[in-house]
C-alpha cells in the first residue's frame, strides 16, 4: 500500500513539474509571438514567395561608372527626347504604338519606349486614398522615398536573405512591403542573365541582361528631372554583330530633351 503511495506521490511531482514546463513554454512562446511573431511571418513569408519565385533572391549588382562618352553615332529622335547610339550608318526608325525601334544596317536594333507612357508609381502612390497613403508613409518613415528611382532600387534591392525573426519589427514591416513589391514589378528580363544598377551622375536606373551573353538588354533609367526612359537593345536574326557593355554605357550618358527649338 505504501509503495503504491510513493509512486502516486511520484507520478504527481512529475505531472507538476511538466505541467510547469508546459506553462513556461507557453508564456515564452506568447512572449516570442507578440515581440518577433511579425518579423517571423515575414520571414516564412519571404522563403514561401522565393521558392515559388526564385528570381527573388536576385538583387542589382553595381556597374561600374564609365569613362565620358567621346565619340557618338548618329542622334536619334523620338518623343521629345534624343539619344547617341554608338553605331555607324542611319537606322531605319520603325514605330509602334508604344515605342520606336531603329534598326542598324550592320544588325543592332534599339527600341526606345514613349517616356510618357511610363507609369509615375510614386506619384500614383501619393495620389491613392488617403489611407493607403498614411501606410505608405508609416512603413518608410524612418527612411523617406522622394523618387521613382529611390522606389525601384529599394524594392530591387530587397531579398528573402535579409529576413530574420530577430530583425527590429519596422524594418521587418519595410522588407514585407517591398517584397510584395518586388513580386508586383516583376523584371524586364530574367535575373538570370544578369541583373544589374547604376547610379551615375545625370542618370540612374537598372539594366536586365549581359550583353557578353548574347542576350536581349533592357534598360530603365531615371533622370534628376523625374523623366523615366525603357530601352530594349538586341540584333538582327542572322547577324553576327554584338552589342557591349560599352555600347549600353554611351547611350545612357547622352539621353536628354530635345531644345525646344528643335521641336
Amino acid at each position: 500500500m505504501s509503495a503504491i503511495r510513493v509512486m502516486t506521490d511520484d507520478d504527481e511531482k512529475s505531472s507538476s513539474t511538466t505541467a510547469i514546463a508546459l506553462a513556461v513554454l507557453a508564456i515564452v512562446v506568447a512572449l516570442f509571438t507578440v515581440k518577433f511573431g511579425l518579423q517571423t511571418l515575414t520571414w516564412v513569408e519571404g522563403k514561401m514567395w522565393a521558392s515559388q519565385s526564385p528570381w527573388l533572391n536576385f538583387v542589382p549588382q553595381p556597374l561600374p561608372a564609365p569613362m565620358p562618352a567621346t565619340s557618338a553615332g548618329p542622334q536619334l529622335k523620338a518623343y521629345d527626347f534624343e539619344v547617341n547610339a554608338p553605331w555607324p550608318g542611319e537606322p531605319k526608325p520603325v514605330p509602334t504604338e508604344t515605342y520606336v525601334a531603329f534598326h542598324y544596317p550592320s544588325g543592332q536594333i534599339l527600341a526606345f519606349f514613349d517616356p510618357g507612357a511610363q507609369l509615375d508609381t510614386l506619384r500614383s502612390i501619393q495620389n491613392s486614398n488617403p489611407t493607403e497613403f498614411q501606410r505608405f508613409t508609416n512603413v518608410f518613415v524612418d527612411k523617406p522615398i522622394n523618387s521613382n528611382f529611390e522606389l525601384y532600387r529599394e524594392v530591387y534591392g530587397a531579398s528573402p536573405a535579409q529576413a530574420s525573426p530577430l530583425m527590429d519589427a519596422r524594418d521587418a514591416s519595410r522588407l514585407n512591403v517591398l517584397l510584395l513589391w518586388k513580386l508586383a514589378f516583376g523584371l524586364d528580363l530574367p535575373a538570370s542573365t544578369g541583373f544589374y544598377s547604376y547610379d551615375w551622375n545625370n542618370i540612374h536606373g537598372f539594366q536586365f541582361g549581359d550583353p557578353a551573353k548574347g542576350v536581349p538588354v533592357a534598360l530603365r533609367a531615371f533622370d534628376d528631372r523625374s523623366h523615366q526612359f525603357r530601352f530594349v537593345l538586341a540584333t538582327a536574326p542572322g547577324s553576327n554583330v554584338k552589342i557591349t557593355q560599352d555600347d549600353i554605357d554611351k547611350i545612357l550618358q547622352t539621353i536628354q530633351p530635345v531644345p525646344f527649338v528643335d521641336r
